[in-house]
């Protein structure tokens, strides 16, 4: 898994400069050429700019033909060649992947002189943002993509340990100390129990992950359902993807103050289907990864929200104390 990555000074600035080069619709045009259908001739494009970060940034070029047919693809470029290592993973899990309608959504291209992945533009509506009656059905239908991903036999690098993650995640917890110095102090017989747990965890045979699984990276198309964003794929314990997926929820259910009453039930309705499926996670470990993301999240929102984080952070650790008090009791 790629925890961080701090481009150089000549990364970031390579990247901006590619940024702006790609705005340009020749540019663009230019770099999509090889992959557009064949007799598709391109009057023009839109370029339209995603998100952009100090190590990558994501495009939206819409190509329109002189026909007035149009194809809409999603850039992301990187400031190093990790994109490489995303794109033949991507093609790797491609050959082993069930075709269902709710599945992972891959790159369909890969430009290596310039380090972009291409994609198909989908539209919809990210999981994370319904609210409504949709939800449970959708939260197990994104169980059952989790489960599908957690089934292909590929070995895409190697193991990280629980004892990695933990260590991970003392690392961002130790970034609290300078500017919220009692948030730390609360935290710390937390993160001390954490340890204590690994050498208790269940054994666990080690498969592909996501390695960043929300209902956030998950797209609603209105018929299908697709699993997004590839930067942090691993090989580890499938638990950590279910752990991680269900504390966001619990993040979220705590913060929120504006989510409907039966928003207490989305957590367990994902992890009730993940497990259904695939019976041979642990749930004690998803229940530690729980912990463990939630624990993550305290230096998360101190960070974002310098005023108001600390307070929140109390109702993650809260979360994160009744997530250990499961692994204690299964």
């Amino acid at each position: 898994m790629r925890f961080h990555f701090d481009p150089t000074p000549e990364q970031r600035a390579a990247l901006e400069a590619q940024l702006a080069r790609l705005q340009q619709p020749a540019a663009a045009l230019e770099l999509l050429e090889p992959i557009l259908p064949a007799g598709f001739a391109p009057a023009g494009s839109i370029c339209t700019l995603q998100s952009a970060h100090s190590d990558r940034f994501v495009l939206q070029v819409r190509v329109c033909s002189n026909g007035g047919a149009e194809r809409v693809y999603a850039l992301k470029a990187y400031s190093d060649d990790f994109g490489e290592r995303v794109w033949a993973h991507a093609q790797q899990l491609a050959e082993h992947l069930p075709q269902r309608p709710h599945r992972p959504c891959l790159p369909i291209h890969y430009e290596r002189q310039e380090r972009v992945l291409v994609f198909d533009w989908v539209e919809g509506q990210s999981l994370g943002k319904i609210v409504d009656g949709r939800k449970p059905e959708l939260l197990r239908h994104a169980a059952a993509v989790a489960a599908d991903l957690h089934r292909v036999p590929i070995v895409p690098e190697q193991l990280t340990t629980p004892q990695m993650l933990v260590d991970e995640t003392r690392a961002r917890c130790d970034n609290l100390r300078p500017a919220w110095p009692g948030t730390a102090d609360m935290v710390e017989p937390l993160l001390a129990e954490l340890q204590a747990v690994v050498p208790q965890l269940d054994s666990t045979d080690p498969a592909l992950i996501h390695g960043d699984m929300a209902a956030g990276q998950f797209l609603w198309t209105g018929d299908r359902l697709l699993l997004l964003d590839w930067d942090m794929f691993g090989y580890a314990d499938p638990a950590y993807d279910a752990g991680h997926f269900v504390a966001q929820l619990e993040r979220r259910c705590a913060l929120d103050r504006t989510l409907p009453p039966e928003a207490g039930c989305w957590p367990g309705c994902f992890r009730d289907a993940y497990l259904a499926a695939m019976p041979q996670v642990s749930p004690r470990n998803v229940s530690f990864y729980r912990a463990l993301t939630l624990l993550q999240k305290t230096y998360t929102v101190c960070r974002r929200q310098p005023a108001e984080g600390p307070q929140q952070a109390v109702r993650l650790a809260a979360c994160a104390r009744a997530a250990l008090e499961d692994v204690r009791r299964q």
